[in-house]
């Protein structure tokens, strides 16, 4: 048969590829019949055809012949690879077929490494390494065959001494290219079989090889991502795994020495003595994973495995998780998803021990909180609730509440002097709701705590009452951040429902006194849902109100029971309510409105006094015009102002306000204080006393106060007659309807006079509206008068002189072409001619030639 063979040998250098393979099959088929001898000859024969680069065959079926030449040779004699030599041969054809572009070529050299590392054993350790550097592409080729055969062949490889492959990552700047990284690609592989694989590879790795131990912290990540799997079978070999490492754990840890004080502490120890208490893991937020059940806590030492080598990949997990680059070769899993799952499985394992690696993972998450990506968003909050689960709030409540007046970086200086100044330490501080940052990390920070407090299983009341003043701090409620504050809603809602289910806040019925002791601290949320309101913000308006309306329901069985509760603890401080809180104090207050009227006046000159125009002044605005519908609503409400909070409003505010000052923001301050003036009189809210009080004018005390009440009385006066020529005709309009009720005021004769002469010139203002109005409220002052509704000496100004002038002035206005005004006028002098009817008759028949038509004249006379 030898002599057979080598003219075979000879046929591989033929020029047509039919004959070489021919020549290769028959090398191949018969190599079973041969010594071990025969490969001194064909083994330089293959290397010469193979082992270069280009290959010198070029035809692929020879070349994958002669690969099965080398198959042959292994299983015809695999004890004589070493022994006579012949490994290097092996070496040299593999190290350059595994990247011929072939893919059953790629499949054969994975079975001919296979064949090696069976036959050689250890003695692979000298050849392993360089095929393992040169097959490690393979694992990313498209076909998933070739990734299936790549994988096996490459654990072979590593378990018989090519281990530093895996080490790569320390001299590779691409980590992408790695080998980690290259067996955490095929764990998230499309094929179920390449998954399936690359477990079993692993696997022997970290249970059968010498170097295991140092394996752990390589891939047990990879185990926890297969974990995750949405293939029950992968799943299951993952757990079995994790089983396995942690049984190893427990007999590398086992010390059963007597002497309890120089044997370490055991995982027997822990089981023994370690609390065994495990929070309930029924999740509010469902998360995607499939098929794991974290209710079932996991045996020690697997907890154990992954909490001792989590150091390791932790970082790069969270640079993973907020990752640009994200996609996966051959994966329908990206690279963020991979690394969140990852994320989860670990703080399942490691529980408490995630404490060091909090804030890290806190600053990742941060950054996926809002991501346009629904399903990396959801396991970022489910990894929230996890750590909420798992830790106490003492752990995560530094990390998020505390403040710093230093900002977000601090600066060490090592020395003082130049030449140090180089090694200037900067030094990222923890990033809190209190850090001098954007907006948009603060409100990441607040969807971030409200997840943790979603999942906390134990809150004490010194923990409640920290998180409550750091989340009703004036530094949090900023009105101009409408995320901000919604974040803000929604994280009380979270925290008001902890609160109750730890029994720090009480029911309605469960509390003795709404209004007395010690401030509980559900005031403190109402009060902020209140202020949050004053963002402008329809949404961020009604996610308070929601979560004010749920803290209501809780608490008291109704909708409006806190603002009974806390209403007196609300405007305690005077000089800081913000105005929703007042508004909804107001509508809400019922009983308590009217039994502590006094103090909501009270707000309101705390806020309203001394007001300065030349400075942005929106919000005392706001809270004048509350004012304005607080008087208005005052009678449907019961509310009742004393005379002397009705003065005090008259001088502090209305009087002040409603005369002229430069600029349009006194202007809109002066229609508002007049349309606090036009409530008072409609509402009929000033009392008789207040201007005429009775006191004993004999006496220099009562001559004083009579002498102020008869100046608020001409202030009053004044300003309105002030503001009956104003620019805008809508507060011209509003004052000239206040003229009935101005004029019931106990004034003198001649302000009463004047009043009526002013009256008269609007019936020639530019806007027939507003002179229709003019002779409206004219009528109705001749009908007051008529009735005896004036004032003695107010009714003394009517004298036939001045109705002899005001009657002509209302037949001149008769003869209007505006319609309107026609009828109001003659209205209004049929009222007069009830007064005296001989000054009407007698100046309309002197008119009557003049008009346009007689028949309003006519009216008159008839």
């Amino acid at each position: 048969m030898a002599e057979l063979i080598k003219p075979l040998l000879k046929v591989f250098e033929d020029k047509r590829d039919r004959h070489r393979e021919t020549a290769a099959v028959l090398v191949k088929e018969n190599l079973k019949h041969l010594q071990y001898e025969s490969m001194e000859w064909i083994l330089p024969v293959v290397v010469s055809r193979l082992a270069n680069e280009p290959a010198v065959e070029q035809a692929e079926p020879v070349r994958l012949e002669l690969i099965g030449v080398l198959n042959a040779c292994l299983q015809a004699f695999p004890h004589d690879i070493v022994k006579r030599g012949f490994l290097d041969y092996f070496a040299a054809v593999l190290k350059v077929c595994v990247k011929d572009g072939d893919p059953d070529m790629k499949m054969a050299c994975c079975t001919c490494i296979t064949h090696l590392c069976t036959a050689c054993r250890e003695n692979t350790k000298m050849v392993a390494i360089n095929i393992a550097a040169a097959m490690k592409p393979n694992l990313r080729v498209k076909q998933w065959k070739v990734r299936e055969a790549s994988i096996k062949a490459f654990g072979q490889l590593v378990k018989h001494g090519a281990t530093e492959i895996i080490y790569d990552f320390r001299d590779e700047p691409n980590e992408m290219l790695t080998t980690k990284a290259f067996l955490k690609a095929l764990t998230c592989d499309r094929s179920e079989s390449v998954r399936q694989a690359t477990l079993d590879v692993v696997a022997d790795w970290m249970m059968e090889t010498t170097d295991r131990l140092d394996m752990h912290r390589h891939f047990v990540p990879i185990v926890l991502l297969a974990m995750t799997d949405e293939i029950e079978e992968v799943r299951a070999k993952a757990r079995h795994i994790m089983m396995g490492l942690a049984a190893f754990y427990e007999m590398d840890n086992e010390d059963n020495r007597i002497d309890i004080d120089s044997r370490r502490i055991t995982l027997k120890d822990i089981k023994w003595y370690a609390d065994d208490t495990y929070p309930d893991m029924t999740m509010s937020i469902k998360s995607n994973l499939p098929g794991t059940d974290l209710r079932e806590r996991p045996p020690i030492g697997a907890r154990l495995v992954v909490a001792e080598c989590c150091r390791t990949f932790i970082p790069s997990l969270l640079q993973d998780i907020i990752a640009l680059e994200w996609t996966i070769s051959n994966s329908n899993v990206n690279r963020r998803t991979a690394a969140i799952r990852i994320l989860i499985m670990t703080l399942w394992f490691i529980e408490s021990n995630a404490l060091q690696y909090m804030q890290g993972i806190l600053d990742a998450l941060y950054k996926v909180l809002r991501d346009d990506d629904a399903a990396i968003k959801n396991e970022a909050y489910f990894c929230l609730e996890l750590m909420g689960k798992l830790h106490n709030p003492d752990n995560y409540i530094p990390l998020l509440l505390t403040k710093s007046d230093k900002g977000s970086l601090e600066i060490q200086e090592q020395a003082a002097d130049d030449s140090e100044v180089e090694h200037r330490e900067i030094r990222r501080r923890t990033l809190t709701i209190f850090s001098t940052t954007a907006n948009t990390t603060k409100v990441n920070i607040l969807i971030a705590f409200r997840y943790l407090l979603m999942g906390s299983s134990v809150l004490s009341e010194e923990q409640a009452c920290i998180i409550t003043q750091a989340v009703t701090s004036n530094d949090v409620v900023d009105s101009e951040a409408p995320e901000q504050l919604m974040a803000l809603a929604q994280l009380i809602e979270v925290f008001q429902e902890l609160l109750l289910r730890f029994g720090h806040i009480k029911k309605y019925e469960d509390t003795a006194s709404g209004y007395e002791g010690e401030t509980p601290l559900d005031f403190y949320l109402f009060f902020t849902l209140l202020d949050i309101q004053t963002c402008v913000d329809v949404k961020v308006t009604a996610e308070a109100q929601r979560v004010l309306d749920k803290l209501n329901a809780c608490l008291t069985g109704s909708t409006t029971g806190l603002y009974t509760k806390h209403f007196l603890r609300s405007i305690a401080d005077i000089k800081n309510v913000p105005l929703p809180v007042l508004k909804m104090l107001i509508k809400h207050g019922g009983p308590m409105l009217t039994k502590y009227t006094s103090n909501i006046v009270d707000i309101f000159l705390s806020y309203l006094h001394n007001v300065r125009y030349d400075v942005d002044a929106r919000g005392q605005l706001a809270y004048l015009t509350t004012l304005n519908d607080f008087i208005l609503e005052s009678t449907q409400l019961g509310v009742s102002i004393s005379a002397k909070q009705l003065e005090q409003i008259i001088v502090v505010i209305i009087v002040p306000n409603g005369r002229w000052h430069v600029g349009g923001a006194a202007h809109l301050f002066r229609k508002a204080s007049l349309g606090c003036l036009s409530a008072l009189l409609v509402q009929n809210l000033l009392p008789e006393r207040l201007w005429c009080p009775d006191v004993d004018v004999e006496t220099e005390e009562g001559r004083k106060e009579a002498g102020q009440a008869k100046e608020l009385l001409t202030s009053v006066v004044d300003t309105w007659k002030n503001a009956l020529d104003a620019d805008d005709a809508e507060l011209r309009a509003v004052v000239v309807k206040m003229a009935p009720f101005t004029m019931r005021l106990p004034m003198g004769t001649n302000e009463a006079a004047d009043c009526m002469k002013e009256l008269l010139l609007r019936l020639d203002d530019s806007n027939d509206i507003l002179r229709t109005l003019a002779v409206e409220s004219l009528h109705v002052v001749f009908a007051d008068h008529h009735a005896g509704k004036l004032t003695k000496e107010v009714s003394q100004a009517f004298t036939p002189d001045a109705l002899k002038d005001w009657t002509a002035t209302l037949l001149l206005h008769m003869d209007d072409p505006n319609i309107e005004l026609k009828e109001a006028a003659c209205a209004c002098l049929q009222k007069v001619s009830e007064i005296n009817k001989d000054i009407v008759s007698s100046l309309a028949r002197d008119v009557r030639s003049k008009h346009m038509t007689t028949r309003y004249i006519d009216r008159l006379l008839a």
